[in-house]
């Protein structure tokens, strides 16, 4: 049997993907993107002076790191990822290209002796041979010009687009950061002064108990009395207007980041 194998590089380039944690919907164009549960965020309407001295903000490094999984970032994210595949693909046009030939044949290979004469005896034709067995395997490629050329302007456009996603994704992210930064400094600023609020409400509501007290004794007059309420509210609304603003920053920073603030539990006396 004889076998003729020409040598054939062959390239094989299957797509495959690892299932993953992560659940995926459809989307309006049919995309599948990740989806994520909701973050059960905090109620910060019902803490007290003394709840918010506990409040434990994580380092602004972490913070800013978790930004990067808020769903916009996933958006652009997925969508690079997906122009990377679409490059992928058109980097293996050319494997259309290539044909793979291949044919085996069976038979038998005769040899024909002609007639002749030996010792004045003639010597009928001999008809010999033996089967065989045929092996061919070969390989073409044939790409128009045209196509060449039309590739490698596909293959530059598209990485124009993969750029101009990632260029999408780094300004969103500045952004954002930015965000997240203004949200952590009226945090901490906030804190400081809820807690000057706290202590001149407490002090605000003391001295006018005391206040009532003299007024009742006949000590202050009405006047006196009345200056002293004025007090005392502007203290409530002043320590009122920061909580506010507190809890707007606090909530803001959870939204941006997707991370809950550490609240621990105050020591009770």
């Amino acid at each position: 049997m004889k076998i003729r194998i020409i040598p054939i590089l062959t390239l094989l380039l299957l797509p495959f993907s690892l299932p993953t944690a992560a659940q995926e919907h459809a989307d309006s164009d049919g995309r599948m993107t990740p989806s994520r549960d909701p973050v059960p965020y905090s109620d910060f309407s019902q803490l007290t002076a003394e709840d918010y001295a506990t409040i434990q903000l994580p380092p602004l490094h972490v913070l800013l790191e978790n930004a990067k999984n808020s769903p916009q970032v996933q958006y652009y994210n997925s969508n690079k990822e997906e122009e990377e595949r679409e490059l992928r693909s058109i980097r293996r046009t050319w494997l259309k290209y290539i044909k793979l030939n291949a044919n085996y044949s069976y038979g038998s290979t005769d040899i024909y002796n002609s007639a002749y004469i030996v010792d004045g005896q003639p010597v009928p034709a001999l008809n010999t041979g033996r089967e065989q067995s045929y092996w061919n395997v070969g390989v073409t490629f044939s790409m128009p010009l045209e196509e060449l050329f039309d590739r490698r302007n596909k293959i530059k456009k598209q990485k124009t687009r993969i750029e101009s996603i990632q260029y999408e994704i780094d300004r969103w992210y500045d952004d954002l950061s930015l965000k997240v930064i203004d949200a952590y400094t009226q945090v901490t600023e906030n804190l400081a002064i809820l807690q000057s609020a706290a202590s001149s409400m407490v002090h605000a509501r003391a001295q006018y108990a005391v206040s009532e007290t003299d007024f009742v004794n006949g000590s202050i007059d009405a006047q006196m009395l009345s200056r002293q309420k004025s007090i005392e509210n502007t203290a409530i609304r002043e320590y009122e207007q920061t909580r506010a603003a507190l809890n707007s920053a606090l909530l803001r920073l959870e939204v941006l980041t997707l991370s809950l603030i550490h609240i621990s539990e105050p020591t009770r006396h």
